[in-house]
């Protein structure tokens, strides 16, 4: 179980990666260069909380698998 675990948390953020990746190369082909690594900026601003809450929200089920395996490491410990 320790291994699908792992394995989930590892493909899950790999997916999560691809995401951005795919959102930042569509902003930059729709909207050129120049307009697009703006966009790019504002999107990803520190300050742009809506953008931090979807990113916390997308990567929440590879972090709860992340505290469930490290709560079966503990408990198999014991």
């Amino acid at each position: 179980m320790n291994k699908a675990l792992q394995w989930f948390i590892r493909l899950w953020i790999a997916v999560v990666i691809l995401v951005n990746v795919a959102a930042i190369a569509g902003m930059l082909l729709h909207d050129g260069f120049w307009s697009g690594l703006s966009r790019v900026q504002g999107t990803y601003s520190p300050f742009n909380i809506f953008n931090w809450i979807m990113e916390v929200l997308l990567l929440s089920p590879a972090m709860l698998a992340a505290w469930w395996l490290d709560r079966r490491k503990q408990n198999a410990a014991l």
